[in-house]
């Protein structure tokens, strides 16, 4: 009963709320829309949630956490780097829990999404890379939030120093559970992600 719900609510925004610009913005962020977990969940995600975090076992392959050879330093460095790279507004950075805080200002509304990012030190080796993107408006970001991770992600891999990728399937694991909780000023806004961190994915407005 639930799907079906979901379902009209895709049906009933399409057709009547903005089906042009939805479809417009949804196109222009470049989303692996045929990817796991397929259209559907993926469409009700993107017009439903306005966040988006990696997670180690994601049921959105592009939200999956990523691990290098290299320390908790030097990887957050290099995103904070990455960030600025972007031309995302890198606001906060502490050295101790090797976190960044940056935000994000949309070409076309002028919207602006928050971004957390740290690094977590994983075992067998290296670190891993935990991002948070959310969406100060909305409801449903249309995917632009995970826009943002897959272009940090990205960022962050060309920077990086090319010894430290690792591509393989080793199993890996991290010391502590990864999150909002060690932002680097007082903590997290933890409305920001309830309800709506779903299978490490989210959404905001009409926003590319």
């Amino acid at each position: 009963m639930e799907f079906i719900k979901g379902a009209l609510q895709v049906v009933f925004f399409v057709v009547f709320i903005g089906a042009g610009l939805a479809a417009a913005t949804i196109i222009s962020n470049g989303l692996p829309m045929t990817d796991p977990p397929g259209l559907l969940t993926r469409a009700l995600t993107y017009l439903n949630t306005n966040v988006a975090q990696t997670t180690q076992d994601s049921a959105f392959p592009e939200l999956r956490m990523i691990r290098y050879q290299a320390p908790p330093a030097l990887l957050s460095d290099v995103a904070r780097r990455a960030a600025e790279a972007l031309g995302w507004e890198v606001t906060e950075t502490n050295p101790q829990t090797h976190a960044v805080r940056a935000v994000v200002t949309t070409k076309l509304f002028g919207f602006q999404d928050d971004v957390f990012i740290r690094v977590y030190a994983a075992r067998p080796s290296g670190s891993a890379l935990y991002i948070h993107s959310s969406s100060r408006v909305g409801k449903g970001d249309l995917g632009t939030n995970t826009r943002h991770v897959m272009n940090l992600t990205e960022a962050v891999y060309q920077l990086a120093p090319p010894s430290s990728r690792i591509r393989d399937e080793e199993e890996w694991s991290l010391n502590e559970e990864p999150g909002l909780d060690a932002t680097p000023e007082a903590g997290p806004q933890a409305e920001e992600g309830q309800g709506a961190e779903q299978n490490g994915q989210s959404t905001e407005e009409g926003e590319s």
